[in-house]
């Protein structure tokens, strides 16, 4: 799940502030909605 994903990701040195279920990450702000597949219309 989500929190897995973000637990992945702090373990590899991100610094995650707080964490809610849509947490807008300012510096990712390229990839929107969609992820690394994109949006399916």
């Amino acid at each position: 799940g989500a929190q897995a994903a973000i637990r992945a990701l702090a373990r590899g040195g991100f610094k995650i502030g707080r964490i809610d279920d849509v947490t807008p990450i300012p510096h990712d702000t390229t990839r929107k909605k969609g992820g690394k597949r994109g949006r399916r219309v």
